[in-house]
């Protein structure tokens, strides 16, 4: 019995209760030295499931363009081969049909030392 496996197939058909496909939009800051630059590329299609995690109400924030609307009650799950980042310099967006989300932070699922699949917090914006 290969547990690694079994928790990868749990994984896939908890997303396949509910699947959404996404392509990622994904920024990255790259040091060019003395200054970054931006480079975007586009990951995906990926099969994801989107979730609400939590009962949060949404907040306004004050923007330099104005004031924007964000809920940080949901949640993705995705399976161990995906490619979904959250740091400093790496910025993961995506439209959903439930709106725009961003990936704010990732928590990959470890089996015996093996990526089983990542949980993600959202953003979304409005």
């Amino acid at each position: 019995m290969d547990l690694v496996n079994i928790r990868r197939q749990h994984v896939t058909w908890a997303i396949e209760q509910n699947p959404t496909v996404i392509t990622i939009k994904r920024t990255e800051k790259i040091d060019a030295g003395g200054y970054f630059e931006e480079v975007i590329s586009n990951i995906g299609p990926v099969t994801v499931r989107i979730f609400q995690a939590g009962t949060s109400i949404p907040q306004d924030i004050s923007t330099l363009a104005g004031t924007k609307q964000i809920d940080k009650s949901y949640g993705l799950l995705a399976g161990y081969s995906a490619d979904i980042k959250a740091c400093p310099n790496v910025l993961d967006e995506f439209d959903a049909p439930a709106g725009h989300f961003i990936i704010k932070a990732v928590y990959p699922q470890y089996v015996q030392g093996q990526i089983a699949g990542y949980q993600a917090d959202l953003e979304k914006v409005s």
